[in-house]
This record gives C-alpha cells, sequence and structure tokens, in this order.
C-alpha cells in the first residue's frame, strides 16, 4: 500500500463529504423548524429543554468562576442565575433566561476569550507525512493528553501511515510577538494506536521530544470532556475552529459560525448519529481540526464539509459552477456546512475500545480528562481554565482528581457536576456492537430520571469507592460464594476503569449488582462521623437516576417506584456517604447516593420509619449512632454493608420481585484492637403481602440483631473474616439465636463487652 497517495486520499474526502451530505438532506426539516423558532424568539423550541437548561447551568458557572477575582455582571437576570444556590432545571427556562446567560456569559468572559483561544492554538498541529525524501501536509491534529495526537481516520488509517507522519507545532505567522521556530514530533504508533472507521477519529503517541529537541510537554493538551452542556442550539452560541487549511500556516476560524443541528433524541440519534452540524470557513485540510465553544471547549472533531449543490444534486465549485470530479482538485470544492464527531460519542467509544496493555496508562491519562498548563507562553499559574469549585453544587474530590493524572486542577469537570440536577427526555446506551451512542427517549414515568444522558462511564472515573483500610485494617468487599441462588453477579458493561469488572465504584461507597434482579448485592460504605465536611439532608440534590456504567434494563428505574406504594429506598444512606473533605466533595457524594444502583424497593412506611413506628427509632441511622458511641471513647468511623435478602418467595411486582427483607453488616475498630461486626435484618414481608390491593393493612415491620454466619447463610455473597468479628454474644442454645433478637429501640441492641 501507497503510505502518500494523493488521489486515493481526495477520493476518501469525497466519500466523508457524500455521507455527510447525506446525513445533511435527512435533517433538513429539523434545521429549518430550528432556525425558524430561533428568527421567532422561540428559543426554547430550537433545542431540547434538557439541553439548553445544562448549557445554561455550564455557562454560569463559568461566570461564577470568573467573578471570584470580578465584581459579578450587572445583568440582574445573569446576576441572580449566578447567585442561585441550586442548578436551574428545564422547567426554570424561559427565552428572556436563556438569551441573557448565552448572551451575558460572552460579553462577561470576552477579556478571557483571545487569552484562551492563543493558549489553545498551541496544541494545534499540522500533520505531515513523509514520502520520497519530503513531506507532504496531510491534516490537522491536536494533543488531547500527555503524549497523544488527535486527527482523523482518513488523515492516519493505519498504524504503517502513522509511523511515516509527524506533527508540526507552531507552523504559524506571527508579526507581532516573538517569532517561533517550528517544531516535528514522530508519531510512534508503537506506544498507541487507536483509529475507528465509522467514528473516522485515530489516536495516536508522539515522541516526547522534536527535532529541535523542544519538550511537547510545553505545549500541554486539550482535554476531551465528555459532560453535556457545552453547545447548544441558540441565536449566542459560537463555534471557533484552529487549523492547518490546505497546508497552510495556522488559521482561526472564529465565532459566527453557528451550531446548526445536533442529536436530542431517538429519532436525531438514528438520522444523525455522532455527528454535528455546523457553519465555518473549512478546506481541505482542516481534518482533524478541534471545534471549540466560546469557552475554548472542545466539542468535536471536525472530519468534513458538507458541498453546495444545485438544484439537480451538482456539487458546486468556488466560482458557482458545477465541480468536476477527476478534473478539478477537491480544494475547488464549496462547502454550505461542516460536520464533526461530538466529543461524548469519542469518549463513549475510547472508554470501551480494547488496547494492549502497554497501551493503557497513555489512554487512562486521556479519559481523566485533566486539562493542562503549558508553560511556555504563558503566565504563571495560569491555565485553560482556573482551578475552583462552585460553592453549592456536587463536585469531584480534589483530592481523587489530583490522584488521577499529572497537572494542575480544573472546573472542567467540576462544571461538568453542575449540569447534574437538569431534567433530561433521553437515556444514553453506551457500547454494543455499534460502539457509537444510541439515544433513547423514556417512557412518561422515567423523565424525572435527571441528566442520564449527560453522564458516561468516563464520568465516573475518579470515584474510589469503599476504601477497604477505611479502619485502619483490611475489611474486604464482600465476595460471591461459588454457587449462586438468586441471579449472579453482573459484569459490567461500561466500567470506568478497566478493573473494576464487578464493582461500581462512587464516592464514599461501592455496589456489586445481581444481574437478575436488577438490584444490589451489597452496597458497602463507610461512614465518618467526624469528617472535614457534610452536608444536610436539605443539602444537594434529591433526584434518582442510572448509572451509564450499566444498560438501562440491568438496574430497576422509576417506573417500578412510580404511583404504588413503594419507595426508593437507599441501601448505603445518603447520611452515611454525604461528608468529604470540603462541602463540594460532601456534596458530589450526596449525589452519588441516588443512583438506581443503589436503592432497593421499599414500602413507604418501612423506608419513612420513624414516622410509622412513633418510637424515635429511625432504624438504621439510630443504630449507627448507638454502635458509634460504644466503648472506652466514640467511634468516629464505621464501615457498613448493606443490601436485600433475596428469596424464593420475594414479592412479584411487574416483571420484577421486591426482597421481603433487608440485612445491614456495621464494622469498627477500637485503637488496636480486632475490628468488631454487628449484623442486622429488618423485615417488610407484613408491610407488602397484600400490595397492589388499594386497600391494605400496613400490619408491622420487625428489625432484628442476627449473627453475621447466619445473615450470610441466606445470601449470594460471603463476608470472609468479617463474620469472625461479630460481637453478638453466643448463647448456650445457640438454635435459639436463628430468629434474632427483635429490636424495639436502641437499647435492645447487644454488644458483647470484650476487655
Amino acid at each position: 500500500m501507497e503510505l502518500d497517495n494523493t488521489n486515493e486520499f481526495d477520493q476518501t474526502l469525497i466519500a466523508r463529504a457524500r455521507e455527510a451530505a447525506s446525513r445533511w438532506d435527512v435533517r433538513k426539516y429539523v434545521r429549518d423548524d430550528r432556525t425558524k423558532a430561533l428568527v421567532e424568539g422561540r428559543l426554547l423550541d430550537a433545542d431540547s429543554p434538557s439541553r439548553l437548561a445544562m448549557r445554561v447551568n455550564r455557562l454560569v458557572n463559568k461566570i461564577r468562576v470568573s467573578s471570584r477575582t470580578r465584581a459579578l455582571p450587572d445583568n440582574p437576570v445573569l446576576r441572580q442565575a449566578v447567585e442561585r444556590r441550586t442548578p436551574i432545571v428545564a422547567e426554570d427556562l424561559t427565552p428572556e433566561l436563556v438569551q441573557e446567560v448565552v448572551l451575558g456569559a460572552r460579553n462577561f468572559l470576552s477579556i478571557e476569550f483571545l487569552e484562551r483561544g492563543i493558549q489553545a492554538a498551541r496544541r494545534v498541529g499540522r500533520i505531515l507525512i513523509r514520502s520520497g525524501g519530503s513531506v507532504r501536509a496531510r491534516g490537522t491534529g491536536f494533543i488531547v493528553a500527555p503524549g497523544l495526537v488527535l486527527t482523523n481516520h482518513h488523515v492516519l488509517s493505519s498504524k504503517e501511515q502513522a509511523a511515516a507522519c509527524q506533527i508540526e507545532m507552531d507552523y504559524e505567522q506571527n508579526q507581532f510577538g516573538q517569532q517561533v521556530q517550528p517544531q516535528t514530533f514522530d508519531f510512534q504508533p508503537e506506544r498507541f494506536f487507536l483509529n475507528h472507521r465509522d467514528l473516522d477519529f485515530a489516536l495516536v503517541a508522539v515522541a516526547p521530544r522534536g527535532h529541535r529537541d523542544g519538550a511537547l510537554e510545553e505545549y500541554g493538551w486539550l482535554p476531551l470532556n465528555a459532560v453535556q452542556g457545552k453547545i447548544a442550539i441558540t441565536a449566542e452560541d459560537y463555534l471557533n475552529i484552529i487549523q492547518h487549511p490546505l497546508g497552510r500556516e495556522k488559521e482561526v476560524v472564529l465565532r459566527d459560525n453557528r451550531p446548526l443541528d445536533l442529536a436530542a433524541s431517538n429519532e436525531d440519534e438514528q438520522q444523525l448519529g455522532p455527528f454535528i452540524h455546523y457553519e465555518a470557513d473549512t478546506e481541505k485540510g482542516s481534518s482533524g481540526s478541534p471545534v471549540f465553544n466560546d469557552q475554548w471547549e472542545v466539542v468535536a472533531l471536525h472530519h468534513s464539509g458538507v458541498p453546495k449543490r444545485d438544484a439537480d444534486g451538482n456539487w458546486l465549485n468556488k466560482d458557482g459552477q458545477v465541480w468536476r470530479e477527476g478534473t478539478q482538485p477537491v480544494s475547488e470544492i464549496s462547502w454550505i456546512a461542516n460536520e464533526g464527531i461530538r466529543v461524548s460519542s469519542l469518549i463513549a467509544e475510547l472508554t470501551s475500545a480494547g488496547v494492549l496493555d502497554h497501551e493503557r496508562s497513555l489512554l487512562d491519562a486521556l479519559l481523566a480528562t485533566q486539562p493542562s498548563e503549558s508553560p511556555a507562553r504563558t503566565r504563571p499559574d495560569e491555565s485553560l481554565d482556573p482551578p475552583v469549585t462552585p460553592r453549592g453544587y456536587p463536585a469531584v474530590s480534589p483530592r481523587r482528581t489530583a490522584k488521577r493524572a499529572p497537572g494542575p486542577r480544573s472546573d472542567l469537570s467540576l462544571e461538568g457536576a453542575i449540569s447534574f440536577d437538569v431534567p433530561l427526555q433521553v437515556i444514553i446506551r453506551l457500547g454494543g456492537k455499534e460502539r457509537v451512542l444510541k439515544t433513547v427517549v423514556p417512557p412518561e414515568g422515567e423523565r424525572d430520571e435527571l441528566l442520564t444522558e449527560a453522564l458516561t462511564a468516563a464520568d465516573y472515573v475518579d470515584r474510589d469507592g469503599y476504601d477497604r483500610n477505611f479502619l485502619g485494617v483490611n475489611v474486604p468487599f464482600p465476595t460471591m460464594k461459588s454457587h449462586s441462588r438468586f441471579g449472579g453477579i453482573l459484569k459490567v458493561p461500561r466500567p470506568a476503569r478497566p478493573a473494576d469488572k464487578f464493582e461500581l465504584r462512587y464516592h464514599r461507597f461501592s455496589v456489586m449488582m445481581n444481574k437478575v434482579r436488577r438490584l444490589a448485592y451489597v452496597s458497602a460504605c463507610n461512614v465518618n462521623f467526624a469528617p472535614p465536611s457534610s452536608v444536610s439532608r436539605d443539602e444537594g440534590t434529591q433526584s434518582w437516576r442510572r448509572d451509564p456504567r450499566l444498560d438501562a434494563n440491568q438496574q430497576l428505574g422509576a417506573p417500578y417506584y412510580d404511583d404504588n406504594d413503594y419507595d426508593k429506598g437507599h441501601l448505603t444512606r445518603r447520611d452515611d456517604a454525604a461528608w468529604g473533605y470540603d462541602k463540594d466533595d460532601a456534596l458530589a457524594a450526596n449525589w452519588d447516593t441516588f443512583h438506581y444502583t443503589n436503592a432497593g424497593p421499599q414500602h413507604f412506611l418501612f423506608n419513612r420509619s420513624d414516622d410509622f413506628t412513633g418510637a424515635g427509632l429511625d432504624l438504621w441511622g439510630d443504630l449507627e449512632n448507638h454502635i458509634s458511641a460504644q466503648g472506652g471513647q466514640q467511634r468516629t468511623r464505621l464501615s457498613i454493608f448493606n443490601g436485600p435478602i433475596f428469596g424464593d418467595n420475594d414479592k412479584p411486582f411487574k416483571d420484577a420481585l421486591v426482597p421481603l427483607s433487608y440485612f445491614k453488616i456495621v464494622m469498627w475498630r477500637d485503637g488496636n484492637q480486632t475490628p468488631g461486626a454487628l449484623g442486622f435484618v429488618l423485615d417488610q414481608n407484613f408491610l407488602i403481602e397484600d400490595l397492589p390491593e388499594e386497600a391494605i393493612d400496613p400490619g408491622v415491620f420487625k428489625i432484628r440483631q442476627k449473627r453475621i454466619s447466619r445473615i450470610q447463610q441466606d445470601l449470594d455473597i460471603n463476608f470472609g473474616i468479617v463474620s469472625e468479628w461479630d460481637q453478638m454474644p453466643l448463647s448456650d442454645d445457640d438454635e435459639s439465636l436463628d430468629d434474632g433478637v427483635l429490636l424495639t429501640s436502641v437499647n435492645d441492641i447487644v454488644i458483647e463487652r470484650k476487655r
């Protein structure tokens, strides 16, 4: 195969353009409707309310970040949005709010626009191919992580071709500043190479030092962030492109380039797929360019233009005449619009991509989505996004974020958390044979699930989950027994980390799922009674959502809890997990508990126990507090296993089975002593036995303290050494303890006093 075949390359460009034109034609009625809505001022009809809300929240947070060192905006609508303590949801949107936030953000952040653009431009280079003793420009690429460059599949179609290519940085004109010599860096596909024909991307490793001995790390990188809300169809949202058209010096296409179309529903996804259409002035050689929003976040990978055509469908050249394939060069084609691949689709593919062991560290660094700070030509302590966490919103823990990748902490992932409370009308499913984003409009009963589409598995890479050594000694995560009676363990389809094949990690807790029951086998958490920061039940979100690492049909969602007497009962309680290293970290952990993977169907009286008993027994909460208060000094840390006890006689409901009881195993350690543990079972059988009858006798629920080994007999999971730490004393007649000790208050709890 000839590595530098110009005719073959042009034919590939033409084929890509035909595909883009086909998608463009199918979407004409959608674009026309959206454009008409914008012209008539019906901004809420130009894009989905969910995406508009995410976009508004993201911009508001940008302003909030910038306002730390300057006065708040004068615009009263914008100022009120910035000072608001909770995210804006779709129901809050008005055309005025959308207009004022988008336009206001553009004006308010204008002072930062050019500086950020200069930094972004540094990370974009011209891709060259060596052939016959010379080099030829082939496209554009940009650095997306330490040592990795992203471009198009049709630019680097094979590992062999990549080995013959290099990226040239600083190939640009500068009549006013210091002249900089271009630096050329060889590609090293033997270290890393991954490409994808349908998504038209190629990702390749780059040599750390250039031919002039320049260091690649001096340029920094442009992170790929899959979070939604970076762009929307509005009258004032614009795109920017940095490119090397026709191999020329670096050029920037600034603003006045509107996004025209992107998928917002299942029908959209089937027609448009992972692509976005937009206005911009591009040419051959622009392939592989980054497409930015006005905040210089990468929203897409440019890959093709949409050719301008006459009434007969003939492609036109730049003179308005019919373009003649074979006689006129591709560079003479006139383009009416452009097409790129959305970053969220790229991240979805990269998250599930199979790579070699020696390639994993490079890919993990990319998926960590950490922004960089390029030392050259920037002020000290300056990056594309200053380190800040917005107050009052869930965020990634700074300690955990810093552990994932080098470089300064950024608000990129933190801002993504803002949109977590925005209702959506679609669900994204990742993976499968097509390995592209799939969107599904949920049934009416599921539309209270917030931001399902905005999250991907990559968004969970920072979660460390249940800490086995939280008590200063190893408390192992439960394991499966060799024989499963009630379904078996679920293998996670899209793990955030390659090693997490069966464990879903969240902030402060982890979950292991039952693949048949679609509920957790166990939710294991760490509780800190004296944390640096915590939040109350009145703070943060109370909106439930599915986990994007699983398929929708692998977790019981909203329809199983709507219009009936079942509540979404937390397994790991929000009070147990809602602590952290600062308030935003605690809010993020609180938010994580509202995943359906951490819920079980519980009778509403069972789940609101103190209201029912009138005995001052807040069930699980009071049990934990009581155990913590025992001993010579108050125990400030607990590790807890929570989960349903599956059985053969569980209550049928729709196509699911409702567990009749739940277990809780509480563990602690006093000083250097052997850890202690207690086991409890809460039975809701009498509460749900008559459901779904309209008139029911709620009966009573029962909570018992039981030997951990006895609880384990009824489960598919093992607690391991934890059973040996049981502090429930043995009686002379061990059989009498099969039913345990019935608890009516915390004073009934039996803890063996070891000296």
